[in-house]
């Protein structure tokens, strides 16, 4: 006769054989899945920590970095009445020298982060995007702008480069 037994408690306890050919594929496609999983959440919840971390401030000497990456020498200030450059915090940031006094302000426009510029003829910071105005002092007075430009206070570091300081109103 066959070889199949015919009882089935005989069937049973014989061992099953599955294919296994397919199970290290099956493996990788779940590792897969998992990492797919892992990344995506991942990137989901890093910015959302980012957000509502505080932010870290640099303690020590901020100083006006120049367009070549090097720091602004004080004495820059001597030929040239308006210095940009990089400041606190890696922020744009314009130095005025305006009616014998050194200013620093913030080269971000408080309404939609555009850069202003400085019009020395009529003493004020122009805001080219909407028209924003800042006066001397980087206090607006016209335009969308909701709140004055954030000022910094200038002095030369005993490197002798434009030192920078955020004053807290």
């Amino acid at each position: 006769m066959s070889d199949v037994p015919l009882d089935p408690e005989q069937r049973q306890s014989e061992p099953q054989h599955r294919d296994t050919s397919a199970q290290p594929r099956r493996n990788f496609l779940e590792w897969l899945l998992g990492v797919v999983v892992a990344v995506s959440a991942l990137t989901f919840v890093a910015p959302m920590v980012a957000y509502l971390s505080p932010r870290r401030t640099r303690k020590g000497t901020n100083v006006l970095m120049g367009s070549d990456g090097r720091p602004v020498p004080y004495k820059e200030l001597n030929t040239n009445p308006v210095v940009a450059g990089v400041g606190v915090n890696g922020e744009p940031t314009l130095v005025v020298k305006y009616s014998g006094e050194v200013r620093a302000f913030s080269a971000v426009c408080t309404h939609l982060g555009c850069l202003v510029k400085w019009n020395a003829a009529k003493s004020e910071f122009l805001c080219p995007c909407h028209g924003g105005v800042f006066d001397a002092n980087g206090v607006n007075v016209s335009g969308p702008p909701p709140k004055p430009l954030k000022r910094y206070k200038v002095f030369a570091t005993a490197e002798g480069e434009i030192g920078l300081e955020e004053v807290r109103a």
